[in-house]
């Protein structure tokens, strides 16, 4: 039975859908003013994961990701409603309308999802296409009660709401004993946050605008998610995923909105994606310590290598990004990819070897392994001991057809998690005699390094032989 690790109450929980043999996931997507850098792609790779591992497991998911292409005034400070709008920004920037930017940094988004080879969620709603939804919420709030009018907008008040703050244990009194918050005197308290913003003062140059019952004007940071997951998911979903930085303020408010306006829980598993840093600082645009998808494949490393370096380490653990690691990544699927051309290769008999059972333990252990809150460390051990088991197999001439089959239908199968292995048979590469004499020659050199212990020597030769498209395994 699948365990999750659930944000909200800080322990490992049974997963229990809302509806049976159905799951319902919300992610927070991206705001497309810049091209999305592969921090910001390691949680849409942990909600990939999920929705593969929860197909694996035969349910049925409905997977939504939002698209915020409105501007919002944000500074560094989430929790303030005032600051740059990087939309308009970008246009100033780029010479380029916001709505091309939009456009522009969605197309670009799209790309490197395809590129990662990230499942296609079943929508992408942008939030721009939502703004009657967002208008519908706000005014329930309104009857309700739970939020009031100022001159620049309307807040949602969060004293009415006394679960504020659960999720990231930010409460309301250790905000006001150590926040920094942009005084606002029209608010009641300065952590109110706004469902709907005024063109009015500072706000009247705002590009993206809509006509509302509280006057002209666009809809606050967190309001988009909250009318979207209801629209396509219902008022309760089974997971919201997200980036461990969503949690405060943004999570916490669409908490907020959502279960005061529909009445219900809005959420049953909260996951979030712990931050990827680069030399021990947060991987973020402001730094400028970051890469983009487009970045490392330009450097030589295949999509399939940074889909595994995000893929290999637990979503809850920071990883310390280096292209180092990628090297590192990029050689494990080599040594899988490896072992599928043994597999395909290899002389088969017409014997029990055993394979079948070796499989079924594989898979046990696998699955048991992502059945522990996605714990990909002893999923893949398991997929370690069953290459090495049956390698032997293989190279020894023990394999039958059926073993074959077997193996190879099983990598398959955890491979449609994965998506980085290669099970095209490779065909052996025909030489002139001119030129297999240089490959020969090349060989002995190497064999000679090899004996005198010139590592680097060796080393060198075989990428020489590898650009020739002559692959060496170096076998007792």
């Amino acid at each position: 039975m699948l365990r999750i690790y659930n944000s909200m109450t800080k322990k490992k929980e049974e997963f229990k859908p809302v509806e049976e043999g159905k799951v319902r996931i919300y992610t927070c997507g991206p705001t497309v003013y810049s091209n999305a850098h592969v921090g910001n792609f390691s949680a849409f790779l942990m909600a990939d994961l999920l929705v593969r591992y929860l197909n694996y497991k035969g349910f049925q998911v409905k997977w939504i990701m939002n698209i915020t292409d409105v501007g919002h005034l944000t500074d560094d400070n989430e929790l303030s409603d005032s600051g740059e709008d990087k939309m308009e920004a970008a246009s100033k920037r780029e010479n380029k309308t916001v709505w091309e930017i939009a456009r522009y940094y969605e197309d670009l988004f799209m790309k490197d999802m395809r590129t990662l080879k990230i499942l296609p969620a079943f929508k992408y709603p942008r939030a721009t296409e939502h703004i009657q939804e967002m208008i519908e919420m706000v005014k329930v709030l309104e009857a309700k009660g739970v939020v009031y009018e100022t001159s620049d907008g309307i807040y949602f008040d969060i004293s009415k709401f006394p679960k504020y703050g659960n999720l990231s244990g930010n409460t309301l009194d250790a905000l006001q004993a150590g926040a920094r918050v942009e005084v606002n005197e029209d608010k009641r308290s300065a952590f109110d946050f706004a469902v709907w913003k005024k063109l009015v003062g500072k706000n009247e140059a705002h590009i993206m605008k809509w006509d509302s019952p509280w006057g002209t004007g666009f809809p606050g940071w967190h309001l988009e998610c909250s009318a979207m997951s209801k629209k396509y998911l219902g008022e309760t979903l089974d997971f919201h995923t997200g980036g461990e930085d969503n949690k405060f303020p943004h999570h916490e408010s669409e908490i907020a909105q959502s279960e005061t306006a529909n009445g219900k829980k809005f959420v049953n598993y909260w996951m979030h994606k712990s931050r990827v840093v680069v030399n021990s600082e947060k991987m973020s645009k402001s730094l400028g310590n970051f890469f983009t998808v487009k970045d490392l494949v330009n450097k030589g490393f295949t999509p399939e290598a940074i889909r595994f370096i995000f893929l290999s380490a637990h979503y809850r653990s920071k990883l310390n990004f280096t292209e180092e690691q990628l090297t590192e990544s990029q050689k494990t699927i080599d040594k899988f990819n490896d072992f599928i051309q043994a597999v395909l290769k290899a002389e088969v008999k017409n014997i029990e070897d055993g394979i079948s059972a070796i499989v079924d333990t594989a898979r046990k252990q696998f699955e048991d392994g992502m059945d522990d809150d996605l714990n990909i460390s002893m999923a893949l051990a398991s997929l370690f001991g069953f290459v090495k088991t049956v390698r032997k197999k293989a190279d020894s001439g023990e394999m039958s057809e059926k073993g074959r089959g077997e193996a190879l239908a099983f990598l398959k199968s955890i491979d449609e998690i994965f998506m980085v292995f290669n099970f095209v048979e490779k065909k052996e590469k025909e030489f002139s005699e001119d030129v297999q004499k240089v490959i020969n020659d090349l060989v002995e050199q190497r064999n000679k390094f090899r004996t005198e212990k010139n590592w680097a020597e060796a080393d060198r030769i075989r990428d020489e032989l590898l650009k020739m498209g002559v692959n060496i395994a170096d076998k007792k």
